[in-house]
């Protein structure tokens, strides 16, 4: 009897482990979500990046996030652009709960690297190139200290975001600092005087870079400092190393981020295996690739500042001509078009503008205004001008985010509108192409042609009469029983008021009003 309970309670306890053992994971058991194909989206920064660029950017992450993408990758080579342009595409990365990866594919200079670097991974392809991120004024000399200190800051917090050596970063920005390595393998900054009493204390450092320089990393000096994960040649090399994981967090929601596979290993031994959840593999990865469309190529080149810059002096010199000559003819209608361009551009980059190009056609009709309606040039012109100038200023420092670099384009629209000017006014007319269009035949007095008639209006200076109409500059009035057209050469004159005629040239009749 006894040998038959040691039986039954021997197979009860097998049951019971088999049991167990089937609800225990296994590592090596396949995950349903692991199965299934990943999805990742390409958005390319493949040009100097600007307001166009960071529209295109938020575009594509826009439409990952619909698509719930798995991953981000941004195909980085690019010698830099604008401040504010890159901390909106820096914003919109750290925004987004996709994982993102910065594939570095030859280079990612000044905003190049502060994209790369607001990014969960850095991959780098083999002879590329990472850093210089110091900014310049538009004239390409080195931006004030100011400035610097706020990209300092900028590419410090964003390092520091994403557990990169904060250091590393600013020395990409600041030429002030040293960047050594410790004996311990720290690699840490040092301003000079630091640098001076760690030498003189006898602390062994290797300089990575020298005071005076802006620190650019290879690719092996970049896996060597740790401040990149990964080298692939392409796409699929890159996609074949990452794995989308999930990390338990202690005191806040779990993060969902893109790990190699050394990296998830080195995680599940530091955090502990439970804590490291394996989601999907990127191998073999449906890749979605973000086109850049004919709006995109648009907006990028109308947006560049030197196309900017020609497409406002080429509108301005058509307006110029334009007001110069009666009626309405081709160069205002280009005049138009290309202002039109210069502020259509800029508004597909940012729908506010609109506002800005109203302002300048207000302080265009201003100035017409003032051109045919009111002599001289008064403060109806000054306004118009004010508004015109502004508009552009303000559009110019919406897309760069600097008032020195706004200012800077703006005075280079104004010398070459001007410049075009002078050239249309003294060389355009002698062209034979200007010729074809123009009336060569002078119709001079020696040949019998009158630009008035043969009336001799010199007997009415001196006399009086009274104004017909309001003259403003330029009316009519009865001067002697007779009906003559007058222009006033002071003050605006209304009706009924006497006049006298003050001097006659040709058919002109100046005249004045009588004091009482």
């Amino acid at each position: 009897m006894k040998k038959y309970k040691k039986i039954l309670l021997f197979l009860l306890i097998f049951v019971g482990c088999v049991c167990v053992g089937l609800n225990l994971p296994a590592d090596d058991a396949p995950n349903s979500e692991l199965t299934q194909k990943a999805l990742v989206y390409v958005i390319d920064i493949r040009t100097e990046i600007g307001g166009g660029v960071s529209t295109y950017v938020k575009k594509g992450i826009q439409k990952a996030e619909q698509a719930n993408a798995d991953a981000i990758v941004f195909d980085i080579n690019t010698p830099g652009g604008k401040v504010n342009a890159t901390e909106e595409i820096i914003h919109s990365i750290q925004a987004t709960k996709i994982p993102t990866i910065a594939f570095v594919n030859r280079k990612a200079f000044s905003a190049g690297a502060m994209i790369s670097t607001a990014c969960d991974q850095i991959v780098m392809t083999s002879g590329a190139a990472i850093g210089a991120s110091a900014p310049v004024d538009g004239q390409g000399n080195e931006a004030p200290e100011k400035t610097v200190s706020a990209i300092r800051t900028t590419i410090r917090s964003t390092a520091e975001r994403e557990n990169r050596n904060p250091d590393i970063a600013e020395a990409m920005v600041d030429k002030k600092l040293f960047l050594v390595r410790l004996e311990n393998g720290d690699i840490v900054k040092l301003r000079k005087i630091e640098f001076i009493n760690e030498q003189d204390a006898g602390t062994q450092m290797e300089i990575l870079c020298d005071e005076g320089e802006l620190l650019t990393l290879s690719t092996v000096q970049a896996l060597d400092y740790g401040f990149v994960n990964a080298q692939a040649e392409d796409l699929s090399e890159l996609l074949t190393q990452y794995r989308i994981v999930e990390i338990e967090q202690d005191y806040s929601e779990n993060v969902v981020t893109a790990l190699t596979q050394k990296d998830v290993l080195s995680q599940q031994e530091e955090r502990g295996k439970k804590r490291i959840s394996l989601i999907k593999t990127l191998q073999d990865a449906d890749v979605e690739k973000f086109e850049v469309t004919v709006t995109d190529r648009t907006v990028f080149f109308l947006t560049s500042p030197y196309i900017s810059a020609l497409l406002l002096s080429l509108g301005g010199l058509g307006l110029l001509v334009e007001i110069r000559t009666p009626g309405f003819g081709i160069p205002g209608f280009l005049g138009l078009l290309f202002i039109g361009l210069f502020f259509g551009g800029h508004m597909l980059n940012q729908v506010s503008l609109w506002v800005v190009m109203l302002i300048f056609v207000l302080g265009l009709a201003l100035i017409v205004v003032e051109v045919f309606v009111i002599p001289g040039f008064g403060i109806t012109g000054v306004i118009g001008l004010f508004l015109m100038l502004g508009s552009v200023f303000y559009t110019f420092f919406s897309e760069t985010g600097d008032v020195s670099i706004a200012l800077f384009w703006l005075s280079i629209s104004i010398i070459l509108t001007s410049a075009l000017a002078i050239f249309a006014t003294i060389f355009l007319p002698k062209s034979s192409p200007f010729q074809r269009f123009a009336l060569s035949t002078v119709m001079s007095a020696d040949q019998g042609y009158h630009s008035a008639g043969l009336d001799d209006f010199h007997s009415f200076i001196g006399k009086t009469g009274v104004a017909l109409t309001p003259l403003r500059p330029a009316g009519t009035a009865r001067i002697e029983n007779r009906r003559l057209d007058v222009v006033t050469v002071g003050n605006f004159i209304e009706e009924n008021t006497p006049i006298k005629v003050l001097e006659v040239e040709g058919s002109k009749i100046s005249v004045e009003a009588l004091e009482d």
